[in-house]
């Protein structure tokens, strides 16, 4: 098979501009900027890939590796009498690297919660689409095989059950795990986590579900060639849902100063964001089919390993995060969980930030991280 075209994100968007329904939903888009805003964002954007500095990234240790997921702790992390005796384990989303969630010292949820008394551990997919053993896996073995497995090796090294916490997909994921690992998980946090996947709370989620929904005739059949979801079409597609936030941002970064903190800040954040990540072709064929063109999560008809995903069977305790400025996941596609959990202990925190604020934002510790840590607590 050869390789080309090159690059084929465009020829699909050149092809994409022809379809009327991709030109209704971009019509929607009412964006007005002068040049001289214009100008400033291509400034800022060649500031920030001018910036001289370098985030460094922190230290961990592997404690548990199967294939290209791992499970990770602090490096300089020493475990004592003087922390919790039951382990939380961190579940990140696949469509970008694990490390928001260890960011950097100050911007650290797994750190903090250390330096708290928790015993958190951050689960790393790694590089599955690109793993020889891994580049065909499957949603059943992604669930049972990786998630249950670092979830029960947790509770063994324990002997204790498992507190879990899921951002993003890895919340969806996670309510998946618990159909095959309930024994080993005690309480769960959904962070930002996707239920109802045709939920109308914001214009942004709608554009979301209704981009993917309008994109995917394009986009399965190329997944079905390169058995790859590439980065850049996911790149591609949230910029295009957030174009004003794009070029506010990068206009607001040429204002700084930039050897602030707050500047080194912001590229860090960016090179995470632009820290590529492939998904494998048959979990991104799941999550587009089963999640945002069937809605098969929120009616109940989601199967993992030929058992059907429910939330009703979730029985533990819970807290929901969910934000109504998250315009990623929208307030009630991730309330719609909650409704659906039967525990009569369910919370909720509602936090005013967006979707990467509640993990990395200046608001994160008193608006989000510290009422986790109250209910991990209580």
């Amino acid at each position: 098979m050869r390789k080309g075209l090159h690059p084929l994100s465009v020829h699909l968007g050149l092809a994409a501009a022809k379809s009327k329904e991709i030109q209704e939903y971009a019509s929607s888009f009412q964006l007005s900027y002068s040049n001289e805003q214009i100008t400033e964002m291509v400034r800022g954007i060649k500031l920030y890939q001018g910036n001289a500095y370098e985030p460094h990234r922190l230290k961990t240790n592997i404690i548990w590796q199967s294939g290209t997921v791992k499970i990770l702790e602090p490096f300089e992390c020493i475990r004592s009498g003087r922390v919790s005796s039951k382990p939380l384990l961190l579940v990140p989303s696949l469509i970008n690297k694990s490390y928001i969630l260890d960011l950097s010292e100050k911007r650290s949820l797994l750190r903090w919660l250390r330096s708290k008394g928790i015993n958190a551990y951050l689960l790393d997919w790694g590089d599955l689409a690109h793993d020889e053993a891994s580049k065909n896996i499957s949603m059943n073995d992604l669930v049972e095989l990786k998630l249950c497995g670092a979830i029960k090796h947790l509770a063994d090294m324990y002997s204790s059950q498992v507190d879990v916490l899921g951002y993003c997909m890895g919340g969806t994921l996670l309510v998946a795990a618990h159909k095959f690992a309930n024994e080993s998980i005690d309480r769960m946090i959904f962070l930002a986590s996707p239920w109802d996947f045709n939920s109308h709370s914001s214009s942004s989620g709608d554009n979301l579900v209704r981009a993917v929904k309008i994109w995917s005739p394009l986009v399965l059949p190329a997944i079905e060639d390169k058995n790859i979801l590439p980065s850049s079409y996911v790149q591609a597609f949230f910029a295009s849902l957030g174009s004003d936030d794009a070029i506010q941002k990068f206009i607001r970064f040429a204002s700084l100063d930039q050897n602030s903190e707050e500047a080194h800040f912001f590229v860090s954040v960016e090179d995470w964001l632009n820290d590529e990540v492939d998904i494998t072709g048959s979990i991104a064929k799941s999550c587009i089919e089963d999640w945002f063109i069937k809605n098969l999560t929120f009616n109940n008809k989601w199967t993992v390993c030929g058992e059907c995903i429910c939330a009703a069977d979730i029985k533990t305790d819970v807290l929901m995060v969910a934000s109504k400025k998250d315009c990623l996941v929208p307030y009630d596609s991730a309330l719609a969980l909650k409704k659906q959990i039967s525990s009569s202990k369910s919370s909720i925190i509602e936090p005013s930030t967006g979707h990467i604020g509640l993990i990395v934002g200046n608001n994160a510790v008193g608006q989000v991280w510290t009422p986790m840590l109250s209910w991990l607590k209580s």
